[in-house]
């Protein structure tokens, strides 16, 4: 099952029905999206959904321990912090979750994908964390254990270059899944995530030897991936650089200003470029694998059909 990412708005109904309705004879088969306050839920139906992927929240970490005095080293006063989590309690983010379970149940998604990392804003140009991928893995088990319980969808979780399940670790992945207590559990490859976890790769082929030596290291966890992510990056050694200028600008801004900083650092290191690799090569690795989906960039709904034709040349 191929699928693209897209995020409906409203207004748009029309006109992504005239693409897909192209785009399908191409092999494309639904869409993979986020459930959110910009549509009714009503209104998923009207769309190909196949894949709901849940809300994400980069840093959660310490608002989930309950560490007040380093949520407002990075949110600054109460009104950044209920701009982000929407509440001072962290009982939100159960809340959250579980409200997008249910319903991605409701729009009959066929699986969920859930990012399994943490990363404070500071960090994405330093990599300086003050915490470890094991103590995100303990803390989101607490999160997947209480709110995924029951019949539901496929629940998959992605690698991301953070602290957390970055697919790098057997041991660290194993220790994760084999406590996830969810039956319908699996694993999302993201392909450009897993390159910007190793900075010296300069082109897509060595990202294909890197990536498929990524699976082979999985061992037996490997037959749990059933999504992947296909998407990549600009070889421009983007993470070698020095990021002291960044970091002085985002130093003395205020959080909207910070957060321009941050997000326009984060699409230059994941800017979801199409994949010019040995894709062919990467999915026969994968035995069990049910979902591909295109996680690509486009500007409007104007240029979706020519990204997602140009990135199914690389599969087919």
């Amino acid at each position: 099952m191929i699928s693209f990412s897209f995020i409906p708005k409203n207004g748009e109904e029309e006109k992504f029905l005239k693409v897909y309705k192209k785009l399908k004879n191409e092999g494309i088969t639904g869409i993979e999206t986020i459930i959110g306050d910009h549509l009714p839920l009503e209104s998923y139906g009207k769309y190909p959904v196949k894949g709901v992927h849940l809300l994400y929240y980069p840093t959660w970490l310490e608002f989930w321990r309950e560490d007040m005095e380093k949520v407002k080293e990075d949110f600054y006063d109460d009104e950044g912090i209920l701009n982000y989590y929407r509440s001072f309690n962290k009982e939100i983010l159960l809340e959250t979750f579980k409200k997008q379970f249910e319903d991605a149940k409701k729009i009959k998604a066929k699986y969920l994908v859930f990012h399994v990392s943490h990363v404070r804003p500071k960090d994405i140009f330093t990599c300086n964390f003050d915490y470890t991928s094991i103590e995100v893995l303990d803390e989101t088990l607490k999160i997947v254990n209480e709110v995924f319980k029951g019949d539901g969808p496929l629940l998959l979780f992605e690698n991301l270059p953070w602290p957390g399940l970055t697919l790098k670790d057997y041991e660290l992945t194993k220790y994760f899944f084999e406590r996830v207590n969810y039956e319908k559990k699996g694993f999302l490859l993201d392909l450009s995530h897993i390159i910007c976890t190793e900075k010296n790769i300069k082109s897509f082929q060595e990202a294909d030897r890197y990536i498929l030596n990524k699976i082979k290291e999985l061992k037996e966890l490997n037959k749990f991936i059933y999504g992947v992510h296909i998407n990549g990056i600009e070889f421009k050694n983007y993470f070698e650089r020095d990021f002291s200028n960044e970091i002085k600008e985002w130093s003395s801004e205020d959080r909207n200003g910070k957060f321009k900083i941050e997000w326009e650092h984060m699409k230059n290191l994941d800017p979801h470029k199409i994949y010019r690799g040995n894709l062919k090569l990467i999915l026969n690795e994968l035995p069990n694998l049910k979902y591909i989906n295109l996680e690509l960039n486009f500007q409007s709904l104007d240029y979706l059909e020519e990204v997602v034709r140009e990135q199914l040349n690389y599969i087919k």
